[in-house]
This record gives structure tokens, C-alpha cells and sequence, in this order.
């Protein structure tokens, strides 16, 4: 994966070199931009770690406030979204083991150099294509 900064629909993502067991990326989610649909997935453990400011985080229905230095655990089938419903970016690092599900963040990112990325990344054919296509990455949307 390039160490590049992407436009992941709303949220700046920067890939984190890990061995070959588990991916990590950190994020950066700007005021009042949501997470996707809330979702689970059936193979990887999932975690977020919130370096600075508040992250709302819904796990399994029950909405969390995580503040700066909190870890949300996500064991596989646990149906979880978020929220930066805060007026500051928050800065999170999540990650997940196995690993493979970065090619999600390869395949629907926008280098954040290219003029409009950001906007590019919340279009409206690129959310359909995300609902369309989030079961081959291991995502299943609930519900």
C-alpha cells in the first residue's frame, strides 16, 4: 500500500506499515463527517484507538463517547459505525487482524493531493459503488 495520505469517503487516511498479520491505518475525521453504514465483519478483530479529540462510536447499538487515549475493541460480528460529532478533527488509529482489508481503503481512495479528493471521495457514485461492492472486503453492512 502507498504511504501516500487518500480521501476516504470524508476521512483522511494514512496507511501504517505493518508485518504480514494485521493492517493499521490511522484517520483523520473531520467535524460532523459520519463512518459508513453500521457494519460488521465476519473474520477480522477490529480495534480503534483515538489519539486526539471525541469519537462516537456505536457498538452492537449503544453509542460510546471515545475520547482521546480510549481503545474500542470490535471482535468479529460486532455491528459498529462512528461519528466525529465534535467541531475539531479527530485523529484515531484503527486496525484490524487479519489483514486485508486495506485493499478497501486502496480501491475507494483519493490521493489527497488531487484537487477535490476529499469531495471526489463522498460522491455520490462512489457511495454506491461502496455499498455495492463492501462484501467482497469482508464488510457486511447490518441489517
Amino acid at each position: 500500500m502507498s504511504k501516500d495520505k487518500l480521501w476516504v469517503l470524508g476521512h483522511r487516511i494514512r496507511p501504517i506499515e505493518t508485518d504480514g498479520s494485521y493492517g493499521m491505518v490511522e484517520i483523520v475525521s473531520p467535524p460532523h463527517v459520519p463512518g459508513p453504514p453500521p457494519h460488521f465483519h465476519k473474520s477480522e478483530n477490529e480495534f480503534f484507538l483515538i489519539i486526539k479529540g471525541t469519537l462516537n462510536v456505536m457498538r452492537d447499538g449503544n453509542w460510546q463517547r471515545a475520547q482521546a487515549g480510549s481503545f474500542v475493541d470490535l471482535p468479529p460480528h460486532t455491528v459498529h459505525t462512528f461519528i466525529n460529532d465534535t467541531e475539531e478533527d479527530v485523529v484515531w488509529i484503527t486496525g484490524w487482524r487479519p489483514k486485508g482489508f486495506q485493499r478497501f481503503f486502496e480501491d475507494f481512495g483519493f490521493p489527497e493531493e488531487e484537487p477535490s479528493s476529499r469531495e471526489q471521495s463522498t460522491s455520490q457514485s462512489i457511495i454506491q459503488d461502496v455499498v455495492k461492492n463492501v462484501e467482497s472486503y469482508g464488510m457486511y453492512i447490518a441489517g
